[in-house]
């Protein structure tokens, strides 16, 4: 579902509205947002949420430093453009949650954890500066790694929020 509201309150404040007249007994509902920490709503007792970010928002750094650092952002963008094949043959095969869930984390999970570890070895082996436009973005996609992994854990998890 999505929902759309105007007005001058922040999308975590609008959600909590939501969530206080969502039925009871029902598992968490998935929470896609940006990183932004206005878009996390003030939870009631006993109401649980599953935060995911957005994937799309963290490879537009790299989009962005292409010309840049061309051979490193060409290696993350290639990742993930084969992350999101692999979401797209669950779409063509009209898989189940469940299904695409197994299907990600077969295809999808070694390609995310090869991704990680190349972030790490940046840092570790000084190979890129953390102060720089590239070492800001891997910062980024490090800081909400839990949040933009959560398609790899969690059936029905987005990869991103676009429609």
């Amino acid at each position: 579902m999505v929902l759309y509201f105007s007005g001058r309150e922040h999308a975590g404040e609008n959600l909590t509205k939501v969530l206080k007249q969502r039925a009871e007994g029902l598992g968490p509902a998935i929470l896609m947002s940006d990183a932004l920490s206005r878009n996390e709503p003030k939870l009631q007792a006993g109401v649980e949420l599953l935060f995911a970010n957005c994937l799309t928002h963290g490879r537009r750094n790299f989009v962005e430093l292409v010309g840049n650092f061309p051979t490193e952002c060409r290696y993350v963008l290639e990742t993930l453009g084969s992350v999101y094949a692999n979401d797209a043959v669950t779409k063509a095969r009209k898989m189940t949650r469940a299904e695409r869930l197994e299907f990600h984390q077969q295809h999808s999970q070694p390609l995310m954890e090869g991704l990680k570890e190349w972030m790490e070895e940046q840092f570790r082996e000084r190979k890129v500066e953390p102060n720089s436009g590239l070492g800001k973005a891997i910062a980024y996609l490090q800081k909400h790694w839990s949040k933009l992994t959560l398609f790899l854990r969690q059936p029905g998890a987005p990869l991103d929020n676009n429609i």
